[in-house]
């Protein structure tokens, strides 16, 4: 999955940020895939109130896009150095130890013991595009299984929202009361 991680966080630089230009940062992170057969992932953006929407929309299409852009041995050995790199400069650090230490007594976390840290740096060495294919499968892209988290700040997001609010008539929301600061924050009708 760090793998996974690795390449997706590079994808979305390039083609979000690089690319597109739609975002001042752009981030992907991954919770308890590791520990669980089930977990999260956040993409985090950072951009301008008039591009935020193309932004995510843009992360989701990369986030997508791994079965129609396949991942190519070029992306896999740049991930595999990166995290050797990180491996071994981390090494050094009890908090990273932790880390790796975590759950080692759980029986919750099967197969999991101190050979696990022995054998880290062998597993990046011997992945494959295949796995990181499998590991692909675990996070759920569909259109159902994504939530955007939208919040607008600063001096423009006003204006942003703003003028958001006036392209929008009364008819499109009838018997709804706005509620809040800003379009973030206001209630609408679900369908």
């Amino acid at each position: 999955m760090g793998l996974l991680a690795e390449i997706i966080n590079s994808r979305l630089f390039t083609t979000v940020r690089d690319s597109l230009g739609l975002t001042y940062d752009v981030s992907f992170e991954l919770s308890l895939f590791d520990r669980l057969k089930l977990g999260w992932y956040v993409v985090s953006v950072t951009s301008t109130p008039g591009k935020v929407h193309k932004a995510v929309d843009a992360c989701k299409s990369v986030l997508r896009g791994l079965h129609s852009n396949k991942v190519a041995q070029r992306e896999l050995d740049r991930a595999k150095r990166t995290l050797l790199m990180r491996h071994e400069t981390e090494i050094k650090s009890n908090a990273y130890w932790l880390g790796l230490l975590a759950h080692l007594q759980a029986s919750s976390v099967p197969r999991k013991d101190v050979s696990c840290i022995k054998d880290l740096t062998s597993l990046y060495e011997a992945a494959t595009i295949e796995d990181i294919y499998v590991a692909y499968e675990q996070l759920k892209v569909d259109e159902d299984s994504l939530y955007s988290c939208i919040g607008v700040a600063g001096a423009q997001a006003g204006e942003e929202i703003n003028a958001l609010e006036e392209e929008e008539t009364d008819d499109d929301f009838q018997g709804v009361i706005p509620v809040g600061r800003g379009l973030s924050t206001m209630t609408r009708p679900t369908t």
